[in-house]
């Protein structure tokens, strides 16, 4: 009984071996959300002071105990900008491919400091330090010397470690949407079907001028509006019910996701989030046991 079960796994593992460039193309997109964001902002913009010196994110207060491990204050608050560029450059070692086993703890303390370190956050970033963080068993028993690498399908008890990695994030993903679908219902305005105006009029994350313009008077039919409103939590409710999907119904998900998430950058201006949740997308939707052949994607464009 016990041999039927240990073949059983050692097929599976065969079959849906994980260590592809798929999840390397992930997590190279991960690393792009946080790489983007360092490079576009001085440090006046990601580490915002009072006028009186005074920290305005109260988890930078020197005197918090985790500041004594958060990578951008290892040498204090007067050199942060040596460690920016130093989390730049590891970055784009991760995004390489290369050193995997050493890069995916850097990345995750990179991306879990900038989570606490920044005062410009938003939940692209939590989901990159959670992604970074589940992807560490993954990279520790990858056997390639770089994730954007091909490799025949090898028996091996690790296999075991990396599906497990992917299957954790894959049930994180669901989970988010879950909370981002149902969530909602609990909120007056999106159970009423008005709640899509009044994001895309915010005062911070609302539409740019431009298209507020044409927008308004587009949403000043209440039909479209309630469409806009409920569409968006029906489309979180199918991304969330991927989990069990087929692949062909995940890949179509996908795209719709991805294209969705699209929106929301033209509509709110959020950038880094989209990169993460674009790599999460992924390795949520997609069959992370198939290779992409990015010559032949190349040739058929």
């Amino acid at each position: 009984m016990i041999e039927k079960i240990n073949e059983r796994i050692r097929t599976l593992c065969l079959k849906f071996f994980p260590y592809t460039n798929t999840v390397g193309l992930a997590r190279s997109i991960v690393a792009m959300g946080t790489l983007l964001t360092l490079i576009a902002n001085p440090i006046s913009i990601l580490f915002h002071k009072k006028i009186d010196g005074t920290i305005i994110n109260p988890l930078l207060n020197p005197v918090q105990p985790i500041n004594q491990y958060n990578f951008f204050t290892l040498l204090g608050f007067d050199n942060i900008v040596y460690m920016k560029g130093l989390a730049i450059l590891i970055l784009l070692m991760t995004i390489s491919g290369y050193f995997m086993k050493i890069t995916s703890l850097l990345h995750w303390w990179i991306s879990i400091s900038f989570l606490y370190f920044s005062s410009i956050i938003d939940g692209g970033d939590q989901i990159a330090s959670i992604l970074s963080f589940l992807l560490i068993p993954f990279c520790l028993t990858d056997p390639r010397k770089n994730h954007w690498q091909y490799m025949e399908p090898i028996d091996s008890a690790k296999n075991i470690i990396g599906l497990f990695s992917i299957w954790i994030i894959r049930i994180q993903v669901a989970l988010i949407y879950y909370h981002a679908s149902f969530g909602k219902l609990t909120v007056a305005e999106w159970v009423n079907g008005t709640a899509i105006y009044y994001w895309f009029n915010h005062s911070v994350f609302g539409m740019p001028t431009g298209m507020s313009i044409w927008m308004n008077q587009l949403m000043s039919n209440p039909l479209i509006v309630s469409f806009l409103t409920y569409g968006v939590i029906v489309l979180e409710i199918l991304l969330f019910l991927g989990l069990t999907a087929s692949v062909k119904y995940r890949k179509i998900m996908l795209y719709i996701g991805i294209v969705f998430h699209l929106f929301i950058i033209m509509y709110h201006g959020i950038f880094s989030f989209f990169f993460s949740i674009c790599a999460a997308l992924i390795l949520f939707l997609y069959p992370t046991y198939q290779s992409i052949n990015f010559k032949l994607w190349f040739l058929k464009k």
